[in-house]
C-alpha cells in the first residue's frame, strides 16, 4: 500500500485531524519495515498498516493509531521521540516487551501473566495495539504450520480474547474467537456454520417478524435502529457445551437489539415489552443501573412473541452500543479526546490481580489470577440490585468478599433466594445473595477449600497470614479470664491489643533485653534476646518492651534450696518492697529445691526490680521468674 492510500483510508475513519502525523509515521515505517519480508507473503509494513487501521476501527486516540503503526522500529528510536509525542516510544516500546515472552515453564508463565498486568497498569492502551497485533496475526494464520496454528489459537481463546472481553472490547473478540474455534475444532465450527447458513432465511424472517412485533406496541417510544443481532459461532458452541442441548434447541438464536435516544427510553420501551408479550423468567438483566464490571451498559430480556417465539431483546443508547464494540477504546471518542476516569477504574481492577502474587506460591498466584481473568462468569446481585461479577462456580463465601473483605471474614452462611445455605454452596447466574454475619466468626485455613475467586484466596491468606504468623488483635476477648488471671508485664509495640507470655525455656526477667515471637498458638511467646529459639526464628520476630506501668496481678516464682522459714523470709522480703499479696504458697520441685509462688499487685516496672533486687539477697535462692 502506498502513503496516498493509506491517508485516504485515514482520512476515510476520521483521523484527517493528524495526516501530517500519519504521513511522517508511515514514512519511518516503509523505511524501517519495507523490505521485510513475513510467512504469509506480504511486508512487515502491510501488516502495521493493518494493524493501525484495526485501531482507528476501534477509535483509538491518535498516540495509540501512531504507535500501532510504528510497532516494531526500535531502530528509529531517535526519529520517533523527535517527531511525536513521549507517549508514542512508551507505547512502541512497552508492545515490544510484551512480544518478547515466551513461556516455557510455570515459573515463566506466571512472570508473563505478570509483566502482561504490570505493562496494561503502565498504560492501557499498550495492551490494546498487543490485542490489535494478535488479531492481524490471527487472520492471516493459515499461512502458518498447523503447530503454531494450533498453539496460536489455544493462546488466544486462553489469554487474549478474555482479555478483550474484560476490556469491553466485543467485536474484537468475537472475531479473535471464531478464527481461533475455527482452526481448533473445524468440524464443530462447520457444523454451526452450515446450520446457521441453511436456517438464516428462516431465522431472517423470524426476526423481521418480531422487529414488526416490537414496532407495533412501541409507536409511542422513538427508535432510532432496531435490528436483528446474530450470535457468533463460538457463542453457539459454548452454550451448547454448557446447557447440553442440541444446536436446535438454542432458543436465543434470535436476538434483536434496540437502540433509544436515552437511557429513560430503555425502561419506557422495557415496560412496553413485559405490557404486551409474556418475559422468560429470570432472563431480565438490567446492566444499565448495575453495569457489569467492563463497564458494558445495556437491559436485556427475553419475551415470547406471537407463534411462541422466544426472542432476546437487547436494549441501549447509541453510546452504550458503540462501548459494547470497543470497550475502553471507544469511550476516547465520547470524551472529546481523552479516556476521562474510565481508564483508571479498569486499572484498578487490574492492580488488583497483581495483589495476588503478595499472597501464596507462583503456582497459586498463576491459577488464581488465570481464574479471575478468563474463566467464565456468572452475575449475582445483592439484595439491593448491585451486581456482583464471579467466576463461575463461585460460592457464598466468593460473594461475600466481593461485596467487601470485611464481610468476608465475618461471613457464616447466606441466603440465595430467599433460602440459607452454608458458606460452601454454589451460585448461580441471576441468584440474589444476602450474606450472613457473625462478629466472632474469623476465617479459617480450611475456607480455602470452600472458594473459587483468586481475589478471595488472597484476601483469606491475607488474614491467615495475620492470624496464624501474627498476634490476634482481638485475643483478649477470646480468652478474658487468661488476662484477668495472669499479670502481663510485657507489650508489643506493633500490635499493643496482643497477648504477651513470657517463655519458660529462657524465663526472661524485667529491666533485660526482650524480643517477642509470634506462636502458632496465635500469641506472642517473650524471649531473651540471645534466647536460642528466638535466634532461630528471627523472621517471626516483633518489637516487645516491658510495661513501665503495671495494674494487674502478676504470678512471681521463685527457686531457692530447702530449709526451714523460706517461704517466710521471701514473703517478709517482698511486703518490705511495698507489695499487696494475694496468694503465697511453698512446694518441693526437686531434690533440696523449694519453688515459692506468690501471686503480687506492683505498682510499676521500677517497683518490680527494686523487689527483685531485695529477693536476690535472700539466704539460699537460686532462681526466679514470672509467668
Amino acid at each position: 500500500m502506498n502513503e496516498d492510500t493509506f491517508l485516504q483510508i485515514c482520512r476515510a475513519k476520521g483521523y484527517a485531524f493528524i495526516e501530517n502525523k500519519l504521513s511522517i509515521a508511515f514514512r519511518i515505517a516503509k523505511k524501517n519495515l519495507e523490505p521485510k519480508m513475513r510467512l504469509a507473503g506480504d511486508t512487515y509494513l502491510d501488516h502495521n498498516i493493518r494493524v493501525a487501521q484495526i485501531l482507528m476501527e476501534s477509535n483509538l486516540d491518535p498516540s495509540s493509531v501512531l504507535s500501532g503503526l510504528l510497532h516494531s522500529c526500535l531502530s528509529a528510536e531517535a526519529e520517533i521521540k523527535s517527531n511525536f509525542n513521549e507517549d508514542v516510544w512508551m507505547l512502541i516500546s512497552g508492545v515490544a516487551e510484551l512480544k518478547q515472552l515466551k513461556n516455557k515453564n510455570k515459573q515463566l508463565e506466571a512472570e508473563a501473566l505478570r509483566k502482561v498486568l504490570l505493562a496494561t497498569i503502565k498504560d492501557l492502551r499498550i495492551i490494546i495495539i498487543q490485542l490489535a497485533n494478535k488479531l492481524d496475526n490471527l487472520r492471516q494464520i493459515s499461512f502458518l504450520d498447523k503447530a503454531s496454528q494450533l498453539r496460536i489459537s489455544e493462546e488466544v481463546l486462553a489469554f487474549y480474547a478474555p482479555l478483550a472481553y474484560r476490556l469491553g472490547m466485543e467485536k474484537m473478540r468475537v472475531e479473535m474467537e471464531n478464527i481461533a474455534f475455527a482452526t481448533l475444532n473445524p468440524k464443530k465450527y462447520q457444523e454451526i456454520a452450515n446450520f446457521l447458513r441453511d436456517s438464516e432465511e428462516e431465522r431472517n424472517k423470524k426476526v423481521a417478524q418480531a422487529i414488526e412485533e416490537i414496532k407495533q406496541i412501541a409507536t409511542d417510544t422513538k427508535i432510532l435502529k432496531i435490528k436483528g443481532r446474530p450470535k457468533h459461532i463460538y457463542s453457539i458452541y459454548r452454550k451448547m457445551s454448557k446447557r447440553g442441548v442440541s444446536l436446535d434447541k438454542q432458543y436465543d438464536l434470535l436476538g434483536i437489539r434496540v437502540l433509544v435516544p436515552e437511557v429513560k427510553d430503555c425502561y419506557i420501551l422495557l415496560g412496553k415489552l413485559h405490557e404486551h408479550f409474556t418475559p422468560v423468567e429470570s432472563r431480565l438483566k438490567d446492566y444499565i443501573a448495575n453495569p457489569k464490571p467492563n463497564f458494558y451498559r445495556s437491559i436485556h430480556t427475553a419475551v415470547i412473541l406471537s407463534q411462541n417465539k422466544i426472542v432476546e431483546v437487547q436494549i441501549r443508547t447509541p453510546e452504550m452500543d458503540e462501548y459494547s464494540e470497543g470497550g475502553v477504546a471507544a469511550h476516547w471518542s465520547y470524551k472529546g479526546g481523552n479516556y476521562g476516569d474510565l481508564f483508571e477504574r479498569k486499572l484498578s481492577w487490574l492492580r488488583s490481580l497483581l495483589d495476588l502474587q503478595k499472597e501464596g506460591t507462583t503456582e497459586e498466584f498463576l491459577e488464581s489470577a488465570k481464574i479471575d481473568l478468563f474463566a467464565d462468569k456468572i452475575h449475582c446481585y445483592t439484595p439491593k440490585g448491585e451486581v456482583k461479577e464471579l467466576p463461575e462456580k463461585s460460592t457464598i463465601l466468593d460473594f461475600a468478599y466481593a461485596v467487601h473483605e470485611e464481610v468476608g471474614n465475618k461471613a457464616i452462611g447466606g441466603r440465595v433466594n430467599g433460602q440459607f445455605v452454608p458458606l460452601k454452596h454454589p451460585l448461580n447466574k441471576g441468584d440474589v445473595v444476602e450474606v450472613v454475619t457473625n462478629k466472632n466468626q474469623h476465617p479459617r485455613r480450611s475456607w480455602l477449600k470452600l472458594v473459587v475467586s483468586g481475589k478471595t484466596k488472597q484476601k483469606i491468606r491475607k488474614y491467615l497470614k495475620v492470624f496464624e504468623q501474627l498476634p490476634v488483635l482481638h485475643y483478649r476477648q477470646l480468652k478474658p479470664a487468661m488476662a484477668e488471671e495472669q499479670g502481663i508485664l510485657v507489650e508489643s509495640t506493633e500490635f499493643p491489643q496482643a497477648y504477651c507470655v513470657l517463655a519458660k525455656c529462657c524465663c526472661p526477667l524485667p529491666g533485660e533485653e526482650i524480643a517477642g515471637l509470634v506462636t502458632k498458638r496465635r500469641l506472642i511467646s517473650v524471649h531473651k534476646i540471645e534466647c536460642k529459639f528466638a535466634v532461630k526464628e528471627e523472621a517471626r520476630l516483633v518489637a516487645v518492651n516491658w510495661k513501665e506501668t503495671i495494674n494487674q496481678k502478676i504470678n512471681y516464682y521463685v527457686q531457692a534450696v530447702e530449709r526451714s522459714g523460706l517461704l517466710a523470709d521471701v514473703l517478709h522480703t517482698i511486703a518490705q518492697a511495698g507489695f499487696e499479696v494475694k496468694e503465697a504458697k511453698a512446694k518441693l520441685v526437686d531434690v533440696g529445691i523449694v519453688e515459692c509462688s506468690f501471686i503480687l499487685i506492683p505498682k510499676s516496672l521500677a517497683h518490680i526490680l527494686e523487689m527483685m533486687k531485695r529477693v536476690r539477697k535472700v539466704k539460699g535462692i537460686k532462681k526466679m521468674s514470672f509467668g
